[in-house]
């Protein structure tokens, strides 16, 4: 079975000859452990695309979410928005070109790709084509409200939710163009498995009805245009379900599992009541317990989570490696080390 096969297997709740393992982010272990810079693999397709292919078939990643930088998603500098490097660390964003009603006109969307978003385009071409075939690869498309939080700003984009509505709708519209027509320069590239990526969509962010009011509509639109089966939104499910408080509580819950994991089987059966019936929940790994955490815990913690969904309910989990990160050679040595531990722990596993 092909990694391929095995995650389509167990997307749809099915029994995969082994269990999957799915990365979300990788970019600085990419980096470190295959020897470029942060500014290399942003700017050399042929860099960046043979670290990409390298971590993904080193580590037999199955599920792999590729060519992670949010400066290369659309909204770089080759559109009004500034970012800046610090030292070697992947720039952070500091402002768009929408700071005042006045700059409406200043954002349009392009013709054609250029700057990071083309180098993105291009990077996601190759890799899909040496080794799509084989491996689930997927990558982020910007989601409408992740495109408003770059142009607006993310605290004053929030804050035109609450306080000028009207402005922020007409944005928004604006903003939905510009994720269609991000999606559409992607599923170009041939690659199967874009996600709709709301960066900064978080229970913790945005209240889940402000979300449901305000931004679901627009994803959906999005959605629309592309085709569901093009831009599953990736945070959604997080969010509940409209006007009940209920479902929003158990979406915060799903959501912090999903990202930092659970502190036991027992935190697991709670969680797992949320989920959709039939469906497995992955067994998460964080960055800081993949960093922090000896080869022997990671191992035990696998094996409580594995046992339970495994062998005690018939479900069949992904291992998903949340942020495998490193910031240095030393450290993503260290990490390489327990990758490949949890991968032949992996593939020991009896799935029976």
């Amino acid at each position: 079975m092909t990694p391929r096969e095995r995650v389509a297997k167990a997307l749809k709740g099915e029994k995969p000859d082994k269990l999957p393992i799915m990365v979300a982010n990788s970019n600085t272990f990419i980096c470190q452990y295959y020897g470029m810079t942060v500014r290399e693999f942003l700017t050399n397709p042929d860099l960046c695309t043979e670290g990409n292919i390298q971590f993904t078939e080193e580590f037999e990643i199955d599920y792999n979410i590729c060519v992670n930088g949010y400066i290369l998603y659309g909204c770089g500098p080759e559109l009004g928005c500034e970012w800046k490097y610090a030292g070697k660390d992947f720039p952070g964003f500091i402002k768009g070109p929408l700071q005042k009603k006045t700059d409406f006109g200043r954002i349009d969307v392009p013709e054609n790709p250029s700057g990071y978003f083309a180098h993105y385009l291009e990077v996601i071409r190759r890799v899909n084509a040496a080794i799509g075939d084989r491996f689930h690869l997927s990558v982020s498309i910007l989601g409408p409200f992740a495109v408003a939080c770059f142009f607006r700003g993310i605290q004053e984009a929030l804050l035109d939710t609450i306080e000028d509505r009207r402005f922020f709708n007409q944005y928004m519209e604006k903003c939905t163009s510009f994720s269609i027509y991000f999606g559409q320069q992607i599923l170009a590239t041939g690659l199967k498995n874009p996600i709709l990526n709301e960066i900064f969509l978080t229970p913790e962010m945005i209240r889940p009805d402000s979300y449901h009011e305000l931004i679901a509509p627009y994803d959906r639109r999005v959605q629309d245009a592309l085709g569901p089966e093009n831009a599953p939104n990736s945070l959604s499910a997080f969010m509940g379900m409209p006007n009940d408080i209920e479902s929003q509580k158990g979406g915060r819950k799903l959501y912090r599992a999903f990202f930092n994991g659970v502190a036991s089987v027992e935190q697991l059966k709670e969680i797992m009541a949320y989920r959709l019936p039939g469906m497995p929940f992955p067994a998460s790994i964080s960055g800081v317990f993949l960093d922090s955490k000896s080869d022997e815990e990671i191992l035990d913690y696998l094996r409580s989570i594995l046992d339970y969904q495994v062998k005690e309910i018939g479900l069949y989990p992904s291992i998903l490696l949340v942020s495998v990160q490193a910031e240095s050679q030393e450290k993503a040595k260290a990490i390489a080390k327990k990758i490949k531990k949890i991968q032949k722990f992996r593939d020991e596993y009896m799935v029976k």
